[in-house]
């Protein structure tokens, strides 16, 4: 899920502080999360939907297993 972030983050051509700034999740949490320095059963499902969000794509999406996004 963590790799979901940032390829869709790049996809966008986000930067990780406009995504930040768009979703209200502190830069420093979503290096965490890219970086698979967080845990996904410790992220929060707020967070997780802020991020959504500002990607502009669905809950499910953001959290499928990489081989299903392929």
């Amino acid at each position: 899920m963590q790799n979901n972030i940032k390829r869709i983050r790049e996809q966008n051509g986000i930067t990780r502080k406009e995504l930040a700034a768009l979703s209200g999740v502190h830069y420093k949490k979503i290096t965490d999360y890219e970086n698979n320095y967080i845990k996904f059963e410790n992220i929060t499902i707020g967070n997780l939907n802020r991020i959504a969000t500002a990607l502009g794509v669905t809950l499910d999406e953001l959290c499928r297993e990489d081989s299903e996004n392929q």
